[in-house]
């Protein structure tokens, strides 16, 4: 009897190994013996109408299973294994200051803030990311970026721009433009060129654009702003403790109101924790007109405050519902307090109110 050596044992079991393999190819697959059903339902068609038994009748033969036809957009559409399945990207425009612009065919975002801290924000959004850019200076609204390397899923959360791109590459611009709100500006993020290559030693190809390869690279400058914003406000917090100066005096319509030399963005944070020291409830506010919207309530006498004799309001004011707007005198700040008639009031009742505002808008609380 003859025995196989050891040399031929390896042999046999490696072929058989290599027809399983190919073998599973073979009988699994488009190609297979045994069909893939996951795309069956493309090629699905209507079937034959029901036909009833001999002896049966039945009463109605409407057929209330009928599809309805399916429009031309619809059709021209992909389907099967044509069809991404990929989640569709959204702008995420969901920040106080922030809005879309629906309107626009690139990604594109409305930002309410001071244009030098966006623009500060761009270029500390590519020292993060190690994105070596080609910045217009002159104008501060056309940033260019150079090749950066990009993962061809759209994943951009491991991008940190120390490697360099192996198969996927891409180019962005940045451009900020004025928008017709005071104090907002547009901000438009383009992918302007992609690239891509098989394998390393390959020469790059021009690949196809999408807008949702522009909507990825501004979702992650969008989570970006967002820390910085965090950051400016625990600064600001800080700063509002400390409290500002405020005297009297008049806007250009010769109106009675606080004037201040503080930023704006303090004297609106400051704003809301002074009135609500005063003894108003906030009860909405607009952050593009700057303006607080305030209600002051009549004060419920009873039991217990008949005890401290505290059935009035120490303010001069009447209640109802009221209005401070934040503004701008020359290089200074102004606070106007107005009616529930929109109207504001008038000189002599800044003037008591004055001695309660200027302490609580330089203390440090």
């Amino acid at each position: 009897m003859k025995y196989l050596s050891l040399n031929q044992v390896r042999v046999f079991g490696v072929c058989c190994v290599s027809f399983y393999i190919s073998g599973c190819g073979f009988i699994y697959g488009d190609d297979g013996l045994i069909k893939s059903r996951e795309f069956e339902y493309v090629n699905a068609k209507e079937s034959k109408s029901l036909k009833l038994p001999p002896g049966l009748v039945h009463q109605s033969k409407a057929d209330f299973t009928q599809l309805p036809s399916i429009g031309k957009l619809a059709s021209e559409q992909n389907i099967g294994s044509a069809l991404d399945p990929s989640a569709p990207v959204q702008i995420l425009a969901v920040l106080e200051n922030t809005r879309l612009d629906s309107q626009s065919s690139l990604p594109a975002v409305y930002i309410l803030d001071e244009v030098l801290f966006v623009w500060e924000s761009i270029q500390k959004f590519f020292v993060e990311y190690n994105i070596d850019s080609n910045i217009n200076k002159e104008d501060k609204a056309i940033v260019l970026t150079n090749w950066v390397a990009v993962d061809e899923r759209g994943i951009w959360i491991e991008l940190d721009g120390s490697e360099e791109a192996e198969l996927n590459r891409a180019k962005f611009s940045f451009k900020m433009v004025k928008s017709d709100i005071p104090n907002e500006l547009k901000l438009i993020v383009e992918r302007n060129a992609s690239e891509s290559r098989v394998d390393e030693d390959d020469e790059w190809e021009l690949a196809s654009v999408t807008w949702a390869d522009s909507a990825d690279m501004m979702n992650l400058f969008l989570s970006y702003y967002d820390k910085q914003l965090q950051i400016r406000q625990h600064q600001y917090r800080q700063r509002i403790m400390a409290g500002f100066k405020v005297e009297l005096g008049q806007n250009t319509k010769n109106e009675a109101v606080l004037v201040t030399k503080a930023l704006h963005s303090l004297v609106w944070e400051k704003t809301a924790k002074v009135m609500l020291e005063l003894g108003f409830i906030i009860i909405d506010k607009d952050i593009r007109q700057n303006t607080y919207f305030l209600e002051l309530q009549s004060p419920e006498p009873g039991f217990f405050a008949s005890l401290f004799d505290e059935t009035e309001s120490t303010l001069p004011l009447d209640a109802g519902t009221y209005q401070v707007v934040v503004g701008e005198i020359g290089e200074n700040r102004s606070i106007l307090i107005r009616d529930e008639q929109g109207l504001a009031l008038e000189a002599s009742l800044v003037v008591k109110l004055f001695p309660n505002l200027s302490r609580l808008y330089g203390d440090r609380r």
